[in-house]
C-alpha cells in the first residue's frame, strides 16, 4: 500500500526553511531601504553642490573685485555671505549677493528678496585664500541630507577658487 503526504522529516525541513526566509526577510528589507535612501541623496546633495557652485562661480567672474564684501547674515556662521556689484549685458550694474539662511543658500539681486539656489546646506564660507590677492575668492561648502531612521549624512563637501575678472 502505497501512502501519499509529507513525512515528519520533510515537514520540519520546510518549516525550518521557511522560518529562515522568514527571519532574513525583514533585514534584507531594510538593508535595501537604507541603501537606496542613501544612493538618493548622495545624487540630491551632489546635484544641489554642483549647481549652486556653478551659479556663485558664474557671478562671481563677473564682479568688480573692489566690490565684494564678505559678512554674514545674523544667526548665521561666519564668511557666510558674499555681496558683489557686477555689470548686466546691457551695461547697467546690480548688486548680488550669495547668503545662507537656514539649511538653504539663496541669491538676492539689487536688495531683492532671496531666490532659493540649493537646499540641504549646512556651512559655506567665502574667503581670500591669499590676503594680498582680491582677485580669487575660495568657496567651501558643505551639504548634508537626512537619510534613515533621522539619521544625517554630511555627504557633499566642496572647496573652488573663483578668478574675479573685473
Amino acid at each position: 500500500m502505497v501512502r501519499k503526504g509529507y513525512t515528519l522529516t520533510e515537514l520540519m525541513i520546510a518549516v525550518t526553511i521557511m522560518a529562515i526566509v522568514v527571519t532574513a526577510a525583514p533585514r534584507l528589507f531594510t538593508g535595501i531601504y537604507r541603501f537606496t535612501r542613501m544612493i538618493t541623496a548622495k545624487a540630491e546633495i551632489q546635484k544641489n553642490a554642483r549647481a549652486s557652485l556653478s551659479s556663485i562661480n558664474r557671478g562671481l567672474r563677473q564682479a568688480q573685485s573692489a566690490s565684494i564684501v564678505i559678512d554674514q547674515v545674523s544667526g548665521m556662521p561666519p564668511h557666510s555671505r558674499i555681496t558683489f556689484t557686477r555689470y548686466k549685458p546691457n551695461g547697467s550694474t546690480e548688486i548680488v549677493s550669495y547668503y545662507q539662511s537656514g539649511k538653504k543658500l539663496y541669491m538676492s539681486t539689487d536688495g531683492a528678496a532671496g531666490k532659493k539656489v540649493a537646499d540641504d546646506l549646512r556651512y559655506i564660507a567665502f574667503t581670500y585664500p591669499k590676503s594680498d590677492d582680491g582677485y580669487i575668492i575660495s568657496i567651501s561648502v558643505t551639504f548634508e541630507r537626512a537619510t534613515y531612521e533621522g539619521a544625517t549624512k554630511a555627504l557633499q563637501m566642496a572647496v573652488e577658487k573663483v578668478r574675479v575678472m573685473n
